[in-house]
């Protein structure tokens, strides 16, 4: 889908009538969805007295600024300049760890460093100076976990992490980012401190109340010291549409860092490294109030990112933002890279839970799958051998030539062919001219897997195939039983994401 397609209609209407109506403590907010082509749907909304943001206006997105630095990072990695797999020390000598322990430099971006949260503290000091921070190391860290092992929000390891950039590099953050990252994607709106904005741009101002919205505190935006690169960046919703969907591109089918049309896009960093931000490094325990969903069935950071495991959609990629007078939100699928960017305008708001409703409303309404996997032409191939015997005969030994040497062990082959002749009785016979395969393939688990439906005049089957790759006969499993079998036994509603893995041909 893009923003030209005929579903953005579809997507406007969710947008416009979803986004005014969120109970938020907040004087303003905004949200839009996107795809990797821009943003589809904008909506805005503010309280009595104050004016609704407008598409282009400036926010800041706060610890939504690590991707950005992770992704810096990942490419001195690929330039040979770094190994995440380094000790800290080797490049920041003040960096004390326990003693007999090591602190890798993946540690501390994908937040297992054994360091402790530290939001409250770094929120109020993006501004220190980095004379001061070093002196901080100096005096010695102070752990809470072993390294390596237990999720902890850490912003002084991500500080720590862009000290590193500046010792490879040679070089300032901000100016390392703004060339190599900014200036090539096209981030014009994208910017390290608010004096960067001009009198023609409209930055969202931040604000507190203590008294449930009776009245507002504005807070001051924050200069940008050592700690800066945790949070400090300012953006709009369609630079950060752009940065989403490029982060999301190497999962895009029609070619791993493709364009549409064959055009060829920015890669600025491989896809392999951008691949590599958006999968669990560190499973985050349910243990507080940071996984309030009860849409996902795992959750964890990666390099920069949060990734979450939806229950219908598969892999969503996230990260919030909050500071002082700000709260922010971005987070996308995977798969069809349609997103969601949201902030408001005060602090301590769930922002990120909006965005994942509004989400999870589009993909929805858009019944959109979970994943879609290119099948290998043999699992394909194969499928069609097994479905014409099936409505030829059911006799299994038929495509013997096709089955690995455990398929008749595990059931016989004349136990086979009565079990699929009761099935096959149990759905009052098979339709005698059935569509294509193409069109009746379900789901699948990989590329060397397919299921798919067996039309019946009362009812359906399925048939499922595993292939496996050490066999010139390389089908290792052949089920057939009734539709939906996979549901059988879980609870109502429940849902199981591989039913939305859709096998594509070619």
């Amino acid at each position: 889908m893009s923003s030209e397609g005929a579903d953005s209609e579809i997507v406007r209407g969710i947008v416009e009538e979803s986004v005014p109506q969120w109970s938020l403590c907040a004087p303003t907010w905004a949200a839009a969805v996107f795809d990797r082509s821009g943003v589809i749907a904008f909506s805005s909304a503010a309280r009595e007295g104050f004016s609704a943001p407008g598409r282009g206006d400036v926010f800041r997105i706060a610890s939504m600024s690590k991707s950005f630095l992770v992704a810096c990072l990942l490419l001195l990695v690929e330039r040979g300049e770094l190994d995440l797999d380094d000790p800290v020390s080797r490049y920041v000598p003040a960096f004390a760890t326990p003693i007999g322990e090591v602190v890798t430099v993946k540690m501390i971006i994908s937040n297992c460093s054994g360091l402790p949260e530290d939001n409250a503290w770094s929120d109020h000091n993006l501004d220190i100076p980095r004379r001061e921070f070093v002196a901080l190391l100096q005096r010695g860290l102070h752990y809470t976990e072993p390294p390596g092992q237990t999720y902890q929000y850490s912003n002084i390891a991500f500080t720590v992490a862009s000290l590193i950039l500046e010792v490879i590099t040679s070089e300032r953050y901000e100016s390392f980012l703004k060339r190599e990252l900014l200036n090539p994607l096209g981030l014009d709106d994208t910017r390290y401190r608010a004096q960067d904005y001009g009198d023609r741009d409209t930055l969202a101002k931040g604000f507190t109340t203590f008294d449930q919205g009776a009245s507002w505190v504005e807070r001051e935006m924050a200069d940008s010291g050592a700690t800066a690169p945790i949070g400090a960046l300012f953006s709009t919703v369609d630079d950060i549409a752009r940065w989403s969907g490029w982060l999301s591109e190497p999962f895009e089918k029609s070619g791993f860092g493709g364009g549409q049309n064959g055009e060829p896009r920015v890669s600025v960093l491989s896809s392999f490294s951008r691949a590599r931000m958006q999968r669990i490094h560190t499973a985050v325990a349910s243990i507080g109030p940071r996984w309030t969903s009860p849409r996902n069935d795992a959750i964890g950071y990666g390099l920069g990112l949060m990734v979450e495991r939806d229950a219908r959609f598969g892999t969503i990629a996230q990260h919030s933002g909050g500071l002082p007078g700000y709260a922010a939100n971005m987070r996308w699928h995977l798969d069809s890279g349609i997103g969601v960017v949201a902030y408001a305008t005060a602090d301590g708001q769930p922002v990120a839970t909006r965005a994942a409703d509004l989400l999870d409303t589009v993909l929805h309404r858009l019944d959109l799958p979970a994943r879609r996997i290119k099948l290998w032409s043999q699992t394909f191939q194969a499928a069609r051998r097994v479905d014409a015997m099936l409505h030829a005969s059911g006799d299994f030994t038929k495509v013997a030539d096709q089955l690995t040497a455990n398929v008749f062990y595990d059931i016989p082959a004349d136990v086979r062919r009565r079990q699929f002749r009761d099935a096959v009785r149990r759905v009052g016979g098979l339709t005698a001219s059935p569509a294509p395969l193409a069109s009746r393939m379900l789901w699948c688990a990989s590329a060397a897997h397919l299921v798919w439906r067996l039309p019946g005049q009362d009812g359906d089957l399925q048939v499922q195939i595993e292939l496996s790759d050490i066999d010139r006969r390389p089908v290792q499993r052949i089920i057939v039983e009734p539709l939906g079998a996979e549901l059988a036994g879980l609870p109502e509603g429940r849902d199981l994401v591989v039913r939305h893995h859709r096998p594509l041909l070619g």
